[in-house]
């Protein structure tokens, strides 16, 4: 049978469990399914599943009581609508740590855990390029410590490694030093990801204030434009904005002959501050 821990859509998960019961019985109707649930609506679900309609606390309940859920599988559910539901990244990424919460394999548990930290915290990226510094230190957690800026606690920094390692994002040599692995990011679910990503630009936003209240200029750039244009001319500066944000990229990883020892962040930000007239 599906399991409801396999998917983080849950309106792709009646879908398939729907589609699961009416072939393993072609009697299986909507409206029998109704009848166990205590649905009045003989439609209700069929909005649901179409996106139409979003499920309240009642209707998680008959839903969880239709398919005859356990308790654990109806906590997982709970927190699975409300993230898909969910309109701020805050709450998002609220009920996203819920659903982690909830997953009965341990194993699951961790490996999702790690993924979600990657771009939810920030020193997690800043550890991964600093490993590409050139030195005949040993770098461990210890070395990083004294190297990421601001200070993280070693404890921090330990849990951080070994969620990249889990990812298989960083190897361990038998003398203890670390080396980041040139290897294909994980795939993720875009909702998923997309918490992620709003996570990862709120904290680095967060360090460029951090930067600007206490770097000296020297350590820093800062700079900025307010102007008027079109929505065309709007689309026309992102795209410009990403092409050299690629192009940045391209310089940083030729920088042949010179030993990489600082790991910078670049901020390209853009954001409208009017409404568009109705």
């Amino acid at each position: 049978m599906i399991s409801i821990y396999n998917f983080k859509d849950y309106r792709l998960f009646l879908k398939e469990r729907f589609a699961e019961l009416k072939k393993g019985d072609p009697r299986f109707s909507y409206r029998f399914f109704n009848r166990l649930a205590g649905i009045q609506s003989s439609g209700f679900i069929k909005l649901v599943m179409d996106g139409k309609r979003n499920l309240a606390q009642d209707g998680i309940r008959k839903i969880a009581k239709g398919l005859k859920f356990n308790e654990q599988e109806r906590k997982y559910f709970e927190a699975l609508v409300n993230f898909n539901q969910s309109r701020t990244n805050e709450e998002k990424d609220f009920y996203y740590r819920e659903l982690c919460l909830h997953q009965p394999n341990h194993k699951i548990k961790k490996l999702t855990d790690a993924e979600y930290h990657l771009f939810s915290h920030w020193f997690y990226v800043v550890i991964l390029e600093a490993l590409r510094f050139d030195t005949h230190k040993k770098k461990d957690i210890h070395w990083l410590q004294n190297r990421i800026k601001p200070t993280i606690k070693l404890q921090a920094i330990d849990k951080a490694v070994k969620e990249l390692k889990l990812l298989n994002l960083v190897s361990e040599s038998d003398n203890g030093t670390l080396h980041v692995r040139e290897v294909a990011m994980m795939t993720t679910p875009d909702e998923v990801k997309s918490v992620q990503v709003a996570n990862f630009h709120t904290q680095m936003s967060e360090m460029a204030i951090h930067s600007i209240r206490h770097d000296a200029p020297s350590y820093r750039e800062f700079s900025g434009l307010t102007v008027a244009t079109s929505k065309k001319g709007f689309n026309h500066i992102k795209k410009t904005l990403q092409e050299f944000r690629r192009r940045l990229h391209t310089i940083t990883e030729k920088q042949e002959g010179q030993a990489k020892t600082i790991v910078a962040h670049i901020n390209l930000q853009l954001f409208q501050l009017s409404r568009e007239e109705e």
